[in-house]
């Protein structure tokens, strides 16, 4: 008697379930499968759109879990959710069950109810450039918040910082980020508020040249560098450098132009060539190195025809050419003579006549750079031989536009000797 009484109630239980909420079918769905809603307290929501079902054939009722927030409410004959919420809820989902009491399916619907809470300003914009500190946001007041806390996303570009406690976003950007729309929230548990900020950083511009080379000898006269332009300074340009310039060498603060007479050997290090008008800036680099005087002390007499100097030959047709004589270069030991030769197929040629290592013990090879005035350079590094004669330095397929040639004379354990730098000539 016992038994039959268990298997009785374990039978009315299951049919009590099939009927409530049916049996989940492959084959039954109800559409839209996802639907989302976002509101604030005391405003009516825009309702979610009716269901429509396929596999299930009876009459339906729709029941939602869990429990919606105060104010909204589910139709259960068509599933539509409305009504004003009259509390603050944060993003949930929802599961929409829809049955005939034999067949089911489920969608999904998120809700999310912000409070009457707000922030001010409501929208801010911040633009800045890599490698300066941006004006910092002005700090977000709120009414209908406890203790808050603030956050930000997307991610911020680097070197810039968000203050949880107070919103300020401050910092000096190291990388550039396209216009972005970030959203500020602040909540305090319960409720929450949202703001945005509109924020761009730009690059660093550039000038022209883009970096210059300068390898000198100490109490020699450098060749002065080239006057920089910077298209993205429209003011007055005032040129400054850092770190400074070996003892002895100056810049020009009007032109960006190195000049002087170096009194001190100097390792090689790069330096940053700024100008600006006071708001906006650009920036190029500067190489300097400076050799001892005794680098290029034991050396032959300065080289002449007599001493097997040939002529700094180019085969085939040019376009264009630069003839340098040795009275032209930074010392007499740097070279016999330089041509700089132009093809019109978009090519360079740098031919050095030189007396060879064996009379000229100063020079042992030449590091030959070829630049674009716009940004770019090719590196070519030629030995001498022993003997006198030529070497050269080929440079193909190059992009029209301006382009300028540097040669650095380097001596036997690679200290520079001198630099010579050429005008400008056009390619293409």
């Amino acid at each position: 008697m016992k038994r039959i009484f268990l298997v009785s109630t374990l039978l009315a239980s299951l049919i009590a379930v099939q009927v409530g909420s049916g049996t989940a079918s492959a084959n039954a769905q109800i559409t839209p499968a996802a639907q989302s809603v976002s509101g604030v307290v005391g405003t009516a929501i825009t309702a979610t759109t009716a269901f429509t079902s396929t596999g299930i054939s009876g009459t339906k009722v729709f029941v939602i879990n869990p429990s919606l927030p105060g104010g909204l409410s589910i139709n259960t004959a068509t599933g539509v959710v409305s009504g004003t919420p009259t509390e603050a809820s944060v993003a949930a989902n929802y599961t929409v069950t829809a049955s005939d009491g034999t067949t089911s399916a489920t969608a999904t619907i998120t809700i999310s109810i912000s409070g009457t809470a707000t922030l001010t300003p409501g929208t801010q914009t911040v633009t800045g450039r890599v490698g300066a500190a941006i004006t910092a946001t002005t700090a977000y007041t709120d009414t209908g918040l406890g203790v808050k806390y603030f956050s930000i996303a997307p991610a911020l570009p680097a070197g810039l910082t968000f203050n949880s406690a107070t919103g300020v976003l401050s910092g000096t950007p190291t990388e550039a980020k396209a216009a972005t729309t970030y959203v500020v929230t602040a909540a305090d548990g319960t409720n929450y508020a949202v703001a945005t900020m509109r924020l761009t950083i730009a690059a660093v511009p550039a000038m022209t040249p883009a970096s210059q080379t300068i390898s000198a000898v100490v109490g020699r006269a450098i060749t002065a560098t080239s006057a920089f332009t910077a298209s993205t300074v429209t003011g007055t340009k005032t040129f400054s450098v850092s770190p400074a310039l070996p003892a002895g060498l100056t810049i020009n603060a009007s032109t960006g132009v190195v000049s002087g007479t170096p009194t001190a050997v100097a390792t090689q290090a790069t330096h940053v060539v700024t100008a600006t008008d006071g708001t906006n800036y650009a920036t190029s680099s500067l190489t300097v190195v400076v050799a001892s005087a005794t680098a290029v002390t034991t050396t032959t007499t300065a080289p002449s025809a007599t001493q097997g100097c040939v002529a700094a030959s180019i085969g085939g047709r040019l376009a264009n050419t630069i003839d340098v004589a040795n009275s032209s270069l930074p010392l007499s030991q740097f070279a016999c003579s330089m041509r700089i030769g132009v093809r019109r197929a978009k090519a360079v040629v740098v031919a050095i006549a030189h007396q060879g290592t064996t009379a000229n013990r100063a020079v042992a090879r030449y590091s030959v750079v070829l630049s674009r005035q716009n940004g770019g350079s090719i590196t070519r590094s030629i030995a001498m031989g022993a003997s006198a004669g030529v070497v050269r330095a080929n440079y193909q397929r190059l992009i029209s536009g301006t382009w300028f040639v540097t040669v650095v004379a380097l001596s036997p354990d690679g200290t520079a000797v001198g630099t010579y730098t050429s005008a400008t000539f056009r390619v293409g």
